[in-house]
């Protein structure tokens, strides 16, 4: 008698056990159904309204190294090579006076422009161009007082306006033979030294 007690209890929770399964497998079925229903629908790649972008990722706390950008990469999307250096412009400089000033020859402005994509000499102060780094750094000290070229001037008049004679041209020429390479041809906005009449006096 326990025996079969025991056998009809077996087999009364077989059937309940069987009966779950059975609904499991239909919600599965169903929402398998529902997958499948999603899965064909197509998104129009035309029509922005229906594209979803995902959110950019957000670093954890626990990142191994934080990646840190290079000033000068994050100010501009130029990417410098190891032979090239970036220079800021000066207050009323031009391609031909950083050109001086990094190569000690102005007339190397032309391959700053050609490198910074410029148009023409003129550069806004502040802005930071690329340079072709040079062999040896070009150095200048140059001997006496400082004279800001205008427009008009000469060595002549330069001479005679600093010595009150137009004849000593040659000693600011050979003065500032870095700067001029032609004696007839000087810049307005550059500036060349003179040795004081008292000290050519004195030698």
């Amino acid at each position: 008698m326990k025996f079969l007690n025991f056998l009809l209890l077996v087999s009364l929770l077989a059937t309940v056990s069987c009966s779950k399964g059975s609904k499991k497998e239909n919600a599965a079925a169903d929402s398998g159904d529902m997958m499948s229903s999603d899965a064909d629908f197509i998104v129009d790649a035309d029509n922005e309204e229906l594209i979803v972008e995902d959110e950019p990722l957000v670093a954890s706390e626990d990142s191994v190294e934080p990646i840190v950008l290079d000033d000068s990469l994050a100010s501009s999307d130029v990417i410098m090579t190891e032979d090239e250096g970036s220079y800021t412009v000066k207050r009323g400089e031009t391609l031909m006076m950083v050109a001086f000033n990094l190569y000690g020859d102005y007339r190397k402005w032309g391959s700053l422009r050609d490198l910074n994509g410029l148009s023409g000499s003129a550069v806004s102060e502040g802005a930071v161009i690329r340079y072709k780094k040079p062999s040896t750094e070009f150095m200048w000290n140059p001997e006496g007082l400082p004279y800001l070229i205008k427009s008009g001037d000469s060595l002549v008049t330069i001479s005679n306006d600093k010595y009150g004679t137009a004849n000593k041209w040659k000693l600011i020429y050979n003065n500032n033979r870095p700067l001029i390479k032609d004696p007839n041809l000087i810049f307005a906005g550059f500036t060349l030294y003179y040795i004081p009449e008292r000290e050519i006096a004195s030698e």
